[in-house]
C-alpha cells in the first residue's frame, strides 16, 4: 500500500498552458438531483468546475436547475421533465445520451437521483456508450447493488462508496467492510472492474492489477452529508481535464480524494470541525490548488 503524498498529487494535476481554452479540458456531464434531494446536485456541479473541467452541464428536474443557476452561472444546463417521483423523468435521459454522443465527455451520475436511479443510469450507459469515463455515485451505486443498474459500465469509470455502500456493492456487512478496507477495496475494484475509491478515515483507491493508494488527508469536519458530492464532481472535473493530456482514471480519483481531504483539513481549522459546511471547502480548495499550481 502507498501513501497519496503531496507530491504525487503535484505531478498528477492537469498542466494548464497558456495556450489552451476550454475545450482542452473536456466536459462533464452531472445527472444528478431531485424534487427532494437538490442541494446535492449543485454540490457535484460546483465541484465539477472546480476540478477544472472545461465545461460542466447539469441535467436535472428544473428546480434544481433554477437553484444551480443561481449558485454557479457557469455551468450549462439540461432540463429535464419530473417523474411522479419528484426525480428525473427516464425518458429525457435517452435524449442526453445521445447529443452526448461523440463528444468525450464524462459523465458524473446518483446525486441525488432518489429511487428512479437505476432506469437513469440504465439508459445513460445503454449498450453504445458515449462516454469518456464515468464516476457513479450515491444512488447510482445503490441501484448497481440492487441489480436495477444493469447496463454495463465504460472502460474507464470509478466507483466511490462509503462504507455503508460498499457493503451493498459487496453484499456484505459494514462491519466486515471496516475490518478489512483492503480487502474490501480490492475486491470492489476486481468485481466491478473499475477504480474504486472506498471512503472513510483513511480512504483507499485502487484498480484492477494496480497497487492500494493509501490517503493521509481529510478528517472528521468532513463526516456530513454533502462531502461524498463534492468529491463526485471534483474527480469528474479532474478526470475531465486530465483526459487529453494522458491522465488516467486512476490518477483522477487519488488526486481527488487528496485535495479533497486536504481542503476539508484547512477548512476545518477555519471554520472548525463542528460548523464547516462543504460548500465551505470550494474556498481552500482554491487557495491550495494556487499553492500547488505554483
Amino acid at each position: 500500500m502507498q501513501d497519496i503524498t503531496r507530491e504525487v498529487v503535484r505531478r498528477q494535476l492537469p498542466a494548464r498552458p497558456a495556450d489552451t481554452n476550454k475545450g482542452s479540458f473536456g466536459s462533464v456531464l452531472v445527472v444528478a438531483g431531485s424534487m427532494a434531494y437538490r442541494g446535492a446536485a449543485l454540490l457535484c456541479t460546483e465541484g465539477a468546475l472546480r476540478g477544472g473541467a472545461g465545461l460542466v452541464y447539469l441535467a436535472s428536474v428544473e428546480p434544481v436547475i433554477q437553484l444551480a443557476l443561481t449558485r454557479t452561472p457557469e455551468c450549462c444546463v439540461c432540463g429535464c421533465r419530473t417523474d411522479n417521483s419528484g426525480g428525473i423523468r427516464p425518458q429525457d435521459t435517452e435524449a442526453l445520451r445521445a447529443w452526448f454522443a461523440g463528444k468525450n465527455t464524462v459523465l458524473v451520475a446518483g446525486p441525488g437521483l432518489g429511487e428512479g436511479a437505476g432506469v437513469i443510469c440504465n439508459t445513460l450507459l445503454g449498450k453504445k456508450q458515449p462516454w469518456a469515463a464515468a464516476v457513479l455515485d450515491a444512488d447510482a451505486l445503490n441501484a448497481l447493488a440492487s441489480g436495477a443498474l444493469r447496463a454495463p459500465l465504460p472502460a474507464h469509470t470509478v466507483l466511490t462508496p462509503h462504507p455503508g455502500e460498499a457493503a451493498r456493492l459487496l453484499h456484505t456487512t459494514v462491519g466486515e467492510v471496516q475490518a478489512d478496507r483492503e480487502a474490501a477495496v480490492r475486491r470492489l475494484a476486481d468485481e466491478y472492474q473499475c477504480v474504486a475509491v472506498l471512503k472513510g478515515s483513511g480512504t483507499l483507491v485502487t484498480a484492477p492489477g494496480e497497487p492500494i493508494w493509501h490517503n493521509t488527508t481529510g478528517g472528521a469536519g468532513l463526516a456530513r452529508g454533502g462531502s461524498g458530492d463534492v468529491l463526485a464532481g471534483l474527480l469528474a472535473g479532474l478526470l475531465a481535464a486530465g483526459w487529453q493530456q494522458g491522465r488516467t482514471a486512476l490518477e483522477a480519483a487519488t488526486t481527488a480524494v487528496w485535495l479533497h481531504g486536504a481542503a476539508g483539513d484547512r477548512c476545518a481549522k477555519r471554520c472548525s470541525k463542528t460548523a464547516m459546511l462543504p460548500q465551505d471547502m470550494f474556498v481552500d480548495l482554491g487557495t491550495l490548488l494556487a499553492e500547488l499550481e505554483a
